[in-house]
């Protein structure tokens, strides 16, 4: 290998290590202002990582993060887009907003950022629907799982995913007329869905019509046993040998 070769192959060992060494400590330095909560401090690393290294997934979730807990949706919407064009994967890239915005105590800064870029991202419109109907599950919104569960039926009208959310939501809502009409039509899609019959079972159970309640608490019974339904089946019949 000649000298000039050499020189170069060991200056470019040099230039990579060093670019790396700053790589690391800016990385540092701005999950330090992420932690100490100075967000336009880490904001503007974070913006300094992505314009060398746009394809580096975990910053997107914290350059995010940061614009948005200083009010910058705009700026937020726009790491989406530069993210999704750098090929992120966008179900990751949620993933992880989410996680990092519940960890710092700030949940409401996912739900804004989810709206807002439905806005400025129509293309990504119905991912996004998807992603608030699951973030309205687990704060157990029922108004809001009826309005976006009905979003996604409305391109997917046989989804019994879907269907099981927007009955879930109307009973959340004390809605059980709805409801009871949404568990019925998962049951014709699917004869062997164990929360619909199970759901309907209970609600027969409540309101006292036994003969119905035995029906679907038996046939969610065979579907998978647990001691609760085989106890109120028992107790069913019981009563039903009294009347």
């Amino acid at each position: 290998m000649s000298r000039l070769l050499i020189s170069l192959v060991l200056a470019f060992a040099a230039l990579s290590a060093s670019a790396q060494t700053d790589y690391k400590q800016t990385a540092s330095k701005a999950s330090r202002f992420f932690a100490g909560r100075e967000w336009a401090s880490a904001q503007a690393l974070y913006g300094l990582i992505l314009d060398k290294h746009p394809d580096a997934d975990s910053v997107y979730v914290r350059a995010i993060i940061s614009a948005s807990m200083l009010g910058d949706t705009i700026g937020a919407s726009h790491l989406l887009e530069q993210a999704m064009n750098a090929g992120v994967g966008f179900s990751s890239l949620m993933s992880g907003v989410k996680s990092e915005s519940f960890e710092i105590g700030e949940a409401e800064v996912y739900e804004a950022f989810l709206l807002r870029s439905q806005r400025d991202c129509p293309w990504l419109e119905r991912a996004i629907d998807a992603e608030l109907l699951d973030y309205y599950c687990f704060r157990d919104d029922g108004v809001k799982m009826v309005a976006y569960a009905r979003k996604m039926l409305a391109g997917l009208p046989d989804s019994t995913i879907y269907l099981s959310v927007l009955a879930r939501g109307y009973a959340r809502c004390g809605d059980f007329d709805n409801a009871l009409g949404v568990w019925r039509r998962i049951i014709e899609l699917d004869p062997d869905n164990y929360d619909a019959l199970l759901s309907l079972g209970n609600y027969f159970d409540i309101k006292g019509r036994q003969a119905e309640a035995a029906d679907y608490l038996a046939r969610a019974q065979r579907i998978k046993p647990t001691p609760y339904v085989a106890a109120r089946l028992e107790a069913l019949c019981r009563d039903g040998k009294k009347r």
